[in-house]
Order: C-alpha cells, then structure tokens, then sequence
C-alpha cells in the first residue's frame, strides 16, 4: 500500500471516480482507450499500465480506498 500512496499524479490527466455505495475509488487517466499492457496487484488493489504510462488505479478495498482518498486529495 505504501508504494501505492506513494505514487504521484497529475490532477489534470486523471479523473477520478467514487462510489460510496461500495466504498470503492477508481482513477482513470483521460483519453486513453483499449486494454490494458500490465497489471501490477496489491492488498486492496490493482494499477494497470498502458503505453509506459499508469492506466488505472482500481482501490477495491473501502479501508485502503480510505486511506487513498485522503492521501490523493491531499497532494493534487
């Protein structure tokens, strides 16, 4: 999780997604379309690569998404 929470991005090229119903968070980077070249699958967690570039970064864990969320908010 700490190298997750440790990854920077540009407020800008991503969008991100909520759904407190689930507690789930998903951030999508703009205008990138198809599937994805890798995934790397952590506790709580999956970061999807494309073209040498961060693709999505899937939080399906509410308590990790949490800590994300907070984190995320805090340096965009």
């Amino acid at each position: 999780m700490e190298l997750l929470l440790g990854i920077k991005l540009e407020k800008d090229k991503y969008e991100v997604r909520e759904y407190p119903d689930t507690g789930t968070l998903l951030i999508v980077r703009k205008g990138m379309k198809g599937e994805p070249d890798c995934s790397i699958e952590g506790e709580g967690f999956v970061v999807e690569f494309k073209d040498g570039e961060i693709y999505t970064v899937d939080v399906y864990d509410p308590g990790v998404a949490s800590q994300v969320k907070d984190r995320f908010y805090l340096q965009v």
